[in-house]
């Protein structure tokens, strides 16, 4: 592939660690970033935001990316909110919205509130600062909730309200990540990355066949995707305590490795 590459996300034993909030479904992704922690999976994230940065320091709007892949759980939630966070901690104000509107994932983080985005494009909910979340897990971070589940995601993802909502969001952070459908299953992610700067894919180690990968090269090829780039999502290595290096940072890996059934 020539579709630039920021970065893999390993696999990494999980402690009980705070989350946004406390999900109410066992099996939704995990936070596992943390302030001042210089572990393997921090540290990824800390390369994965640098690279980001890099990417997007051309544009000073740069700021509104979407994350999508082919497959359903392939990390997608898990990548955006620990993203999110990682660029919390350094300081930047960040806003995720959860515009995966039949599952709706990261608005468990929230308990799933009545009332989200899908609430304000219909115009139930007027006012933008009633629909946004206050993060339990950093300051600089706030969420958006899906809200009602509507019937019609598409239609309603087509309302130019998107535009400038987006547009008005735009002034008040500086990084939105917004969290999609895989690509492959609806329309609404072509649809959203008509509003962004950027966009994530997530792969995940051991769930995408291999012969999409074409399909994925063509993507950027023909452009169907603004700044197309990949994250390689739950790496595993052979051995459990070893040390190498990527990027320039220093992995050390001396703790154990578990799977989870999804990252989402």
């Amino acid at each position: 592939l020539t579709v630039p590459f920021l970065g893999e996300i390993p696999l990494a034993y999980h402690k009980r660690r705070k989350l946004i909030i406390k999900p109410k479904e066992a099996d939704t992704a995990q936070l596992v970033v943390e302030e001042n922690v210089r572990n393997s999976i921090n540290e990824a994230f800390r390369v994965v935001r640098t690279n980001l940065e890099f990417m997007l320091h051309k544009g000073k709007d740069s700021k509104v990316i979407m994350v999508s892949s082919f497959n359903s759980g392939s990390g997608k939630t898990f990548i955006s909110i620990n993203l999110a966070t990682s660029l919390a901690i350094k300081n930047k104000k960040v806003l995720l919205i959860d515009m995966d509107m039949r599952r709706a994932t990261l608005s468990k983080y929230i308990d799933s509130p009545k009332t989200g985005i899908s609430n304000y494009l219909v115009e139930y909910e007027n006012n933008l600062d009633n629909i946004i979340i206050k993060s339990l897990v950093h300051k600089n971070l706030d969420v958006i909730p899906v809200g009602t589940i509507p019937p019609n995601p598409t239609e309603l993802l087509n309302d130019e309200k998107i535009e400038s909502l987006l547009s008005d969001l735009r002034k008040e952070y500086d990084y939105i990540l917004i969290d999609c459908p895989p690509i492959e299953m609806v329309a609404d992610a072509a649809i959203i990355n008509a509003h962004v700067d950027s966009t994530l894919f997530v792969v995940r180690a051991g769930l995408l066949n291999r012969n999409m990968l074409p399909a994925l090269q063509r993507l950027y090829d023909e452009q169907k995707y603004c700044n197309l780039n990949i994250i390689l999502n739950g790496t595993e290595e052979v051995l459990n305590r070893y040390s190498y290096r990527r990027y320039g940072y220093r992995y050390g890996y001396n703790y154990g490795y578990v799977k989870y059934s999804t990252n989402e």
